[in-house]
């Protein structure tokens, strides 16, 4: 693909209904959209005019959305909730309040804030067994109305972490206990339930902005519209949007010993590293890259998934501004935020199946295991190099003495 081609796709909604899947970004990286029957002869036409070359990955794409099983949730019937199907926002909420029902002790619930269609926002605590304050992690899922995975995977998640006391993996079990939980499955629930009745591949929220490109960094400088029509519609101005500004809240009320914030999309099978908006490699990236090269080692382990690992430019192939992650990192200096392009790399797209579901979870967390264990780094180190703790001191300490005996003595 050459530059010429690059903006030849990068207008083509000027000229035809199409609905981006994988949008434009470099000339080495493909362009994934779908286009209306109607418009597919004359766009065929002026692409092959442009020498493009296209390959059609699915020709019935509804009958791949309708491939979708829903189901629906009874409450206290738990055992209903799996990960073989897909579920709405309102099963999704009436299975995490029994999971709080039953377990009273460890899961706290509450509502974050309210969306425009007047739904709650739920946060999810988990808090296994006592003792002393930990660091904090935060999960965020469904920002994205029409990527189903996402909710599906937070919410295997949280099923993991609350149940792994009684599980034979001693990984799982380790860091379950390591951390201070919180979770937010579904941080689009107006946006969601627009998916599931009346616009599959609706992006946004209700009132049609991109709540992932609504946060206050680096807001409306690159890679976003300010047109209410497009996908990537950024609003009028950062935290414009009561989802969004209800989790920045939400984390900063959390921000203290905040360690990782991973967030969770689809598709493409990417681990993305902060910063979406700039070419450059900023920070603890090296270290984050590394930690993330490990995690998709063990996901490709589970079933051969392959993840590449990078930040938004290196993978994606494009620059964009005001994402939730980056904004966490650049604010609080949480050191690890990593946002991850779930299953798959294409061929289903946001249609993915339902045999797909659990495997993806299995895999992602083994990835997610691999990323938060405790022996990766420590807090301080990400942050500096303040507050080490008191080994590192008496080691620093001793090197001086032993310098000066060795120097003067």
């Amino acid at each position: 693909m050459s530059e010429k081609h690059l903006k030849f796709f990068k207008d083509l909604n000027q000229f035809y209904d199409v609905n981006y899947w994988r949008p434009p970004g470099k000339i080495s990286k493909s362009v994934e959209f779908i286009i209306s029957p109607e418009d597919k002869p004359a766009f065929t036409k002026d692409a092959e005019h442009l020498g493009i070359y296209l390959v059609t990955i699915m020709d019935n794409v509804q009958r791949a959305f309708d491939g979708q099983t829903v189901r629906s949730y009874v409450r206290r019937k738990m055992e209903q909730f799996d990960w073989r199907s897909y579920f709405k926002t309102i099963d999704i909420y009436k299975w995490l309040f029994d999971l709080g029902n039953e377990y009273p002790q460890e899961v706290y619930l509450e509502s974050i804030g309210k969306t425009l269609e007047n739904r709650d926002i739920i946060a999810v605590r988990i808090l296994l067994g006592t003792g002393k304050r930990r660091p904090k992690v935060i999960v965020e899922g469904g920002i994205h109305a029409r990527e189903w995975i996402s909710p599906a995977f937070v919410t295997y998640m949280i099923n993991q972490i609350l149940h792994a006391p009684k599980s034979n993996n001693t990984a799982l079990k380790e860091i379950a206990y390591a951390y201070e939980w919180y979770f937010v499955p579904i941080l689009n629930p107006d946006g969601y339930e627009i998916t599931h009745t009346s616009d599959r591949l609706w992006r946004k929220n209700s009132r049609g902005v991109d709540l992932n490109r609504n946060f206050g960094i680096a807001f409306g400088t690159v890679g976003v519209s300010f047109s209410s029509w497009d996908s990537s519609y950024c609003g009028d101005h950062a935290f414009s949007e009561r989802e969004s500004s209800s989790m920045a809240s939400f984390v900063r009320s959390k921000s203290e010993d905040l360690e990782y914030y991973l967030a969770f999309h689809s598709y493409g099978q990417y681990m993305i590293i902060p910063y979406t908006f700039t070419k450059k490699h900023l920070e603890n990236y090296e270290e984050v890259y590394a930690m993330g090269k490990k995690a998709a080692l063990r996901i490709a382990d589970k079933h051969g998934t392959g993840y590449t690992v990078g930040t938004a430019y290196d993978t994606v192939g494009y620059l964009t501004s005001g994402v939730s992650g980056c904004w966490v990192k650049k604010t609080f200096k949480v050191p690890y935020v990593m946002t991850f392009e779930l299953r798959d790399e294409g061929y289903y797209g946001f249609a993915l199946p339902p045999a797909d579901i659990l495997p993806t979870c299995e895999e992602t967390m083994d990835g997610v295991l691999s990323l938060l264990s405790p022996t990766q780094r420590k807090l301080s180190q990400a942050k500096g190099g303040q507050g080490h703790n008191i080994l590192d001191r008496l080691v620093t300490a001793w090197n001086i003495v032993l310098f000066i005996f060795v120097r003067y003595g």
